[in-house]
């Protein structure tokens, strides 16, 4: 019973680190700039990756050390995923701004929405400024 649950647990966490890991790959395609990309991707990566490496953790300790036996073997592999989670969390965010900030320093603009009709006014600006060609 009990190794049933940790075992609906794991998959749970699995499948809502799946579901955040995949928001930020369609994030990453959909969103218009290089920011709101960098965006997506850091935050939903971070937090995917995390979720599932806790999984790893509650199956290591919870099937493998108490139900198989090997406590201090899912204890010491369990240590080792918690330091690489502590490495995850420092590092995704740290690497998206310094990427960011260098994308900013050599002059990347941000996306703006532009108004429904600026279109119009942008084809007129072409035709005063080519004598009349468009194109």
């Amino acid at each position: 019973m009990f190794d049933t649950i940790i075992i609906s647990i794991v998959i749970l966490l699995l499948l809502i680190g799946l579901f955040f890991t995949v928001a930020g790959t369609i994030g990453f395609v959909r969103f218009p700039d290089f920011y709101s990309r960098m965006h997506a991707t850091g935050k939903c990566d971070t937090l995917g990756e995390g979720l599932m490496l806790l999984a790893l953790i509650i199956y290591m300790i919870g099937y493998e050390g108490i139900f198989k036996g090997d406590l201090v073997h899912a204890l010491f592999i369990s240590i080792k995923i918690i330091l690489l989670i502590l490495f995850i969390l420092l590092a995704n965010p740290t690497s998206t701004h310094a990427i960011a900030k260098a994308a900013h320093d050599v002059g990347l603009q941000p996306w703006k929405k532009t108004d429904e009709t600026q279109w119009m006014n942008d084809m007129e600006t072409d035709e005063v400024t080519n004598g009349g060609e468009t194109g």
